[in-house]
Formats: structure tokens, C-alpha cells, sequence
């Protein structure tokens, strides 16, 4: 009696059906880049927001602060919609993968910054949305290719490369003008948080997936 009942017990386990445990998967979000390897580009790119903060310090004549705010995956369609229009952003080529990537930063911070480099307090509040002056337009392309620098600096560690091998920087004001990729393809989204008195907003970048792929290994 023992012997059977330890029989049925064991036809029962077989008959018993697997349990199967469910990933959720967004097929509008999907997930091209590890977990660890977000956090490991997430702490790469801390420390770009420390040099950031200390180029536009120097650049405002005064204390900012640049702290990373999220970063995410999504697609080029939605980052695209996310911009402002008119908007700062500037393309670029990651020389050692070859692929292009944006900078945007928010008219905001744009215009305080503007502001406090003629000697004004470096607010922006109360200014209306508008077009760059070709004046501004110099003075950002300036200020942007110091942050070039800081991201060269972000990157070296991973990428392995001495120099400069950040080219092929061009303004945007119309962010519907901006191709570096088809509308659904996933890009690697960072913000970062810019505060000042009288002044904040974010700065963001733009990774299409195939940017970054021939180094994520390294991550």
C-alpha cells in the first residue's frame, strides 16, 4: 500500500504541469541594452555632469549645478517629439564607433546663459520662446565645444582612444530636421538637470542603440 501510493504520488508530479514564470515585454519600449549595462553608462556618465557643471561654472562666472536625471531606453520618434521647437541641438559623430548621437539643451538654460556671458543676472525667466541670434548662435557653439570636450573626456576610459574624436558638429534649431536615425529605431535617452539662481532646465542625450553597440561589450 505504501508502494502504491508513493506511485501515485509520482504520476501526479508528472502530471503536474510545468510552472512558467512570465516576462512582461514593451514591444513600443523594447529593451535593446542590459540593465547593467544602463547602470554602467549611468555612472560614465556622472561624471560628465561633474565636468559639465565645472565648464559652465566657469563659462557663468558663478556656481551650476548638473546632477543626471534619469536615463532610459526609448524611440527616436518620442525623444524627437520631446524636443522643444525652436530648439539648441547639436549632432555629432562618436569618431570611434561612427555614429551620430545629439546634444540638446533647453532653451532655458540656453538664454540664462546667454544672459550672464553679456553681464546680465543669467535668468531666462520671462523669455519667450524664439529663434537663436547668429550672436548666440556663437556664443553656444562655444560653450558646446567645451562640452564636446567633457564628453571626450566621459568616454575616453571606455573607447580607449587619445585626442579629439568627437566630429562633424552641426546646429539644429528645428528638431524635425534632425535624422540621425529611422523614427522607430531605440535610442539610449540621458537627462541631466541644470540648476543656477534664476536658471534651470534640462540637457539631454541622444544615443541611437547602434551607436554605442560595438562597445557595449566593454561596459
Amino acid at each position: 500500500e505504501l508502494r502504491a501510493r508513493k506511485a501515485r504520488e509520482r504520476a501526479a508530479g508528472r502530471r503536474r504541469p510545468r510552472e512558467v514564470v512570465v516576462h512582461p515585454y514593451d514591444f513600443k519600449h523594447p529593451a535593446r541594452v542590459s540593465h547593467d549595462q544602463m547602470h554602467t553608462l549611468e555612472n560614465l556618465h556622472d561624471n560628465f555632469a561633474r565636468l559639465f557643471a565645472s565648464t559652465l561654472s566657469g563659462a557663468m562666472r558663478r556656481v551650476v549645478d548638473v546632477d543626471t536625471a534619469f536615463i532610459d531606453q526609448t524611440t527616436y520618434r518620442e525623444y524627437i517629439l520631446s524636443l522643444s521647437n525652436p530648439s539648441c541641438s547639436y549632432e555629432f559623430t562618436l569618431g570611434p564607433t561612427n555614429g551620430r548621437a545629439i546634444i540638446d539643451l533647453a532653451m532655458p538654460v540656453v538664454f540664462g546663459l546667454v544672459d550672464r556671458i553679456f553681464g546680465g543676472t543669467g535668468s531666462s525667466r520671462g523669455v519667450d520662446a524664439r529663434l537663436m541670434t547668429q550672436t548666440e548662435m556663437g556664443i553656444m557653439g562655444r560653450v558646446v565645444k567645451r562640452t564636446v570636450q567633457d564628453l571626450e573626456r566621459t568616454w575616453e576610459p571606455i573607447l580607449d582612444v587619445g585626442g579629439p574624436f568627437i566630429h562633424d558638429i552641426e546646429l539644429e534649431t528645428n528638431p524635425e530636421f534632425l535624422q540621425i536615425t529611422a523614427a522607430p529605431e531605440v535610442v539610449i535617452l540621458l537627462a541631466f538637470e541644470v540648476n543656477a539662481p534664476g536658471l534651470s532646465g534640462l540637457v539631454s542625450l541622444c544615443y541611437p542603440f547602434w551607436t554605442p553597440e560595438p562597445v557595449l561589450h566593454r561596459l
